[in-house]
């Protein structure tokens, strides 16, 4: 087994002695159809071991393994002895430990270096933090100009879309007034014409009337 590899197992669990998760009862889909607006909030789950993240770990303990045998290599043992005896934690600690006693490695040395890779470790935490931070604060801050940019352009057709909607409400008001003034325009003039061919009619007859008078009257 490479180097590495027996590095990274002393800490990760093997999947065989996981306990295998429930699955999640999915919930009925509904017919709702979803606010187009609403934006789902950023909920935080509980963390879970990725064997990406432990790798990287793991890594940056081997390239910090202290030399001769300190706690990297005291966890190593109490795991061996796990796998091939059958004892409790306290009795693993002090096989291992002997082992530790006959290099002249003293409690003090293991729990030392011990200390040293945790230090390491939140170094890393901190320094995994703000590059994350970093990249979120990079990535938020173009997305942010973006989603503004679009919430003015909505704003802005929306207002359009009023004035629109205005200007058609009062053309159609318009057309509505102008197809009666037409109608009344037509009624009128068609009056008129009535009225004016009646009294043609009138006069005419009258004319009529009188040169038939004359000519009988005047001979």
């Amino acid at each position: 087994m490479p180097i590495f590899d027996k590095l990274k197992s002393i800490f990760v669990v093997s999947e065989e002695s996981t306990t295998t998760k429930e699955e999640p009862i999915q919930s009925k889909e509904t017919n709702e159809r979803p606010n187009k607006d609403m934006v789902n909030p950023t909920v935080i789950t509980p963390g879970q071991t990725s064997e990406k993240f432990v790798e990287i770990l793991h890594q940056v303990l081997e390239k910090n393994n202290l030399p001769g045998f300190d706690y990297l290599e005291y966890r190593k043992a109490i795991q061996s002895i796990a796998k091939m005896h059958n004892m409790d934690e306290a009795a693993q600690f002090r096989t291992a430990f002997a082992a530790a006693q006959a290099m002249n490695v003293q409690p003090n040395v293991l729990v030392d270096s011990a200390k040293k890779y945790l230090n390491l470790l939140q170094t890393e935490e901190t320094n995994f933090n703000n590059s994350a931070n970093q990249f979120l604060t990079t990535q938020v801050s173009a997305k942010e100009s973006e989603l503004h940019n679009i919430q003015n352009s909505i704003k802005t057709k929306e207002e359009q879309i009023e004035i629109l909607k205005k200007e058609l409400e009062s053309s159609h008001n318009r057309l509505v007034s102008l197809k009666s003034e037409i109608e009344n325009a037509k009624q009128k003039v068609e009056t008129n014409k009535s009225n004016f061919k009646a009294s043609y009619l009138t006069v005419i007859d009258q004319i009529k009337s009188d040169i038939q008078k004359m000519e009988t009257y005047l001979k």
